[in-house]
């Protein structure tokens, strides 16, 4: 009896690159020294990066930020989900928190009259399910929003 060889089909690579855009946040209301987050846990297997966008009202170029957390996990529910985390690759400032990606809102202020600001993390992506929480430092309300976009 001759056997069948069974041959697994190759996925092919985007050609250019699968990307997608996620809206996690968009124009919330965070109030004065608070962290939130919006469920649910999105699905983001099969992409290889992250850019988090993340944008805010801001007055004055020496107000505190609004910081970015990032939880990955293994399902929609948050399975082993984690936020603390070490990249260790060379782009990383030291020390930096484990617990929120802290970036000033000095330089990424847009200034009068948009007074906006905005900056971009990029991650690789550490597990197929993803959820962002934003913690306004400021001592008054902001308006927050955070995209992101993945790359393959």
């Amino acid at each position: 009896m001759a056997k069948k060889k069974i041959t697994r089909a190759k996925a092919k690579p985007c050609s250019p690159a699968c990307t997608k855009v996620i809206k996690f946040i968009t124009n919330h209301s965070v109030a004065a020294n608070l962290g939130i987050s919006i469920p649910p846990y999105t699905k983001i297997a099969g992409y290889r990066h992250i850019n988090i966008f993340v944008r805010f009202t801001q007055e004055d170029a020496v107000e505190p930020p609004v910081d970015l957390g990032v939880i990955f996990a293994f399902d929609s529910k948050g399975a082993m989900g984690a936020r603390r985390y070490v990249n260790l690759e060379e782009n990383l400032s030291g020390p930096q928190s484990t617990n929120f990606i802290e970036v000033s809102g000095n330089g990424t202020w847009h200034g009068s009259p948009h007074n906006i600001s905005t900056y971009v993390a990029r991650l690789p992506i550490m597990g197929p399910y993803i959820e962002v929480f934003v913690y306004n430092r400021a001592p008054v309300v902001r308006k927050v929003s955070v995209w992101g976009y993945l790359v393959s």
